[in-house]
């Protein structure tokens, strides 16, 4: 009997014990630079309504005509709701203007602060709220 229950506990505790890590970790928010702000206009190309984030990809127009794709996190969809979004907020054609944080490696990506349609609504994104501190450099280190 005492062999039985070692072993059933063996085959349901050992791998619920070695996924649990994974259930606890989440990344981290290191890839974007909170102290600066970037400005974008655009036309929104896709929503992309997903968990663990929601993103949204925007067509931003440049002087030569042609359009670059930028992808911006949103944020979670039950915190979206939290912070007064909808799954049908944002839609495919809305011209937008977007304020957020970069990513660090230069890439088109960033973490939403804010954005704001043509008729002057506004919605906030998860970085809204992040304060804009001063970037930390090698040289700051050497002081």
């Amino acid at each position: 009997m005492r062999s039985a229950l070692l072993r059933i506990i063996a085959l349901v505790g050992l791998p619920a014990l070695m996924a649990a890590p994974g259930l606890l970790a989440h990344h981290s928010t290191a890839e974007f630079d909170y102290a600066r702000e970037v400005t974008i206009e655009g036309e929104v190309k896709e929503v992309q309504w997903t968990n663990p984030h929601s993103y949204l990809q925007v067509l931003v127009p440049s002087a030569d005509g042609k359009k670059t794709q930028w992808g911006i996190e949103i944020g979670a969809p039950a915190i979206n709701v939290r912070m007064g979004w909808r799954k049908d907020s944002v839609k495919v054609g809305d011209k937008v203007k977007m304020y957020f944080a970069p990513a660090r490696d230069g890439r088109n990506f960033g973490s939403l602060r804010y954005l704001t349609f043509e008729d002057g609504r506004r919605l906030d994104g998860v970085a809204v709220n992040i304060k804009r501190q001063p970037s930390f450099t090698n040289s700051d280190a050497d002081r």
